[in-house]
């Protein structure tokens, strides 16, 4: 386990109203940094889901199958 203070602080990313809601590739609300690494592995039909965290929020790539790819956050 890594130790509490080596651990990098998230930022809140998202807002907690948005839990579970999907966001097309383009939406203005996904972080900008997060946004060009999504951009770089995304493929055609897939969508962005935000999920509410106490950490901050996750955004996560979804495939057009609904499988979960990869999640991304921000830190500080």
């Amino acid at each position: 386990m890594i130790p509490k203070f080596f651990r990098p602080r998230l930022i809140r990313s998202g807002q907690p109203e948005w839990d579970w809601e999907q966001f097309p590739l383009d939406d203005p609300r996904i972080p900008e940094g997060i946004l060009e690494r999504i951009r770089a592995m995304a493929g055609p039909g897939w969508a962005v889901c935000f999920t509410d965290t106490p950490q901050g929020g996750e955004w996560w790539l979804i495939d057009r199958d609904g499988e979960l790819i990869e999640a991304f956050w921000l830190e500080d």
